[in-house]
Parts: C-alpha cells; sequence; structure tokens
C-alpha cells in the first residue's frame, strides 16, 4: 500500500510539473521578448546643454572649419578656404541624431566638394577625446542655430534629383542662396503636393523658400 502511495505522489507530481511547463515556457518567451528591441526601434540622443556646446565647439577648433554667421570665435576660417559648409541655417534641417552622426562619422553624408582623393570627409574626428557628454551638448549647440536676419522669403535655382510624394518633399541640388545656405543637395518640404506634379527629375528649377516654415512655396520650371 505504501509503494503504491508513492507512486502515486510522483505521478501526480509529474503531471503537474508538466502542465506548468507552458507557463515557464510563455515566460521565457516573454524574457526573451523584453530583451529583444522594441519594434521601430530608432538611436535617439538626449538633449544635452547647447552653451557648454557651443564652449566644445571652441575647445576642438570647429571654427577653422565652418563659420556659424552671427558668433564670434578665435579666428575665423580663412577667406575662400572654407573647408565645410556654414552651420547657423542648419538647425531647423536636421534631427538632433543628424549632427551626432556628422561628429563621429564625417564621411556618412559628406557632400562630393568637401570630401578629399580618397572620397572620405576631409573633417577630422575627435573620437579618440571627446567626451560622450561633450559629443551630446556639441550636437544640442549646432541642432539649436539658426540664421539671424534672414528674410521672409528667399529664392534659389538649381537642378531637381527626385520627387517623394509620399513625405511631400523634393530634393533639389541648388547653388548657393546668399546669406543663407551653401551650395548642396537637400530635401524639401512643399508647402502643397501640387508642386511636386510641375516638374520632374533633371529639370532646372528656380524656387522660393519660405523661411520659417522651411518650406518651399514655389516651384519655377526654368530651361535646361
Amino acid at each position: 500500500m505504501l509503494t503504491k502511495r508513492i507512486y502515486l505522489s510522483i505521478a501526480i507530481i509529474c503531471a503537474v510539473a508538466v502542465s506548468a511547463l507552458p507557463s515557464i515556457a510563455a515566460e521565457k518567451a516573454g524574457q526573451v521578448l523584453e530583451m529583444h528591441h522594441p519594434k521601430g526601434w530608432q538611436f535617439t540622443m538626449p538633449k544635452g546643454d547647447a552653451a557648454k556646446g557651443r564652449e566644445a565647439f571652441e575647445k576642438y577648433a570647429c571654427y577653422v572649419c565652418h563659420e556659424v554667421r552671427g558668433e564670434k570665435f578665435p579666428a575665423a576660417p580663412p577667406p575662400g578656404g572654407v573647408l565645410g559648409p556654414e552651420l547657423s541655417q542648419m538647425g531647423p534641417l536636421h534631427p538632433l541624431e543628424y549632427f551626432t552622426e556628422s561628429i563621429i562619422n564625417p564621411s556618412a553624408h559628406a557632400s562630393k566638394k568637401y570630401r578629399g582623393p580618397d572620397g572620405k570627409s576631409t573633417m577630422p574626428t575627435h573620437n579618440d577625446r571627446m567626451t560622450v557628454q561633450e559629443l551630446i551638448d556639441l550636437s544640442t549647440y549646432i541642432a539649436s542655430l539658426k540664421p539671424k536676419g534672414v528674410a521672409k522669403t528667399i529664392t534659389g535655382e538649381g537642378k531637381v534629383i527626385a520627387l517623394v510624394p509620399d513625405s511631400q518633399e523634393i530634393v533639389i541640388d541648388h547653388e548657393e542662396i546668399k546669406d543663407f545656405m551653401d551650395a548642396m543637395t537637400m530635401g524639401y518640404k512643399v508647402s502643397s503636393r501640387s508642386l511636386l506634379q510641375r516638374v520632374k527629375p533633371g529639370d532646372k528649377v528656380r524656387f522660393t523658400i519660405d523661411t520659417e516654415k522651411r518650406a518651399i512655396t514655389k516651384i519655377e520650371k526654368l530651361k535646361n
């Protein structure tokens, strides 16, 4: 009788253990899911201190290659020898992380005129010296810059590179826009989707930008 009771107890214990397996497996699966990066995850930078970022800009002598209109630094880029784009108009154009990437990996998005014979950006990196906090603050400083004394609307000319109807954008390789932006290839929002229907890639255009909204409000097709 005792032996039967022992066998019965063992059978009950095994049955309970087996019934618990699905819940244990589910718990482990949940742990795995929690450890995996969330759907749609992307890297985001914390906002830093723009004032300290300006100090980092000066510490690493970024002003030698980049002009910042309206700012005074120990020295200015040599006349006609600017090695990088002017930065005062960059803030509203890009997310914070764009500036972070440009600092730690200058070749990621550098335009052709800012690359050397090896195809890499001529901008030096300070990854071996710059602290993470300096990187955060410097990115925040550049993202905070806005052009000063710019007219409500400005006009530029360039060539249409691509149309992106889904995001209501147009990509234009444009010439220098005096006192506003260097010559570069940029994507701009358009104030009306109908503007995209008037041009196609390869067209030369004259366009008007609302400098407050950072959107193109008018596009005129030019003769190629």
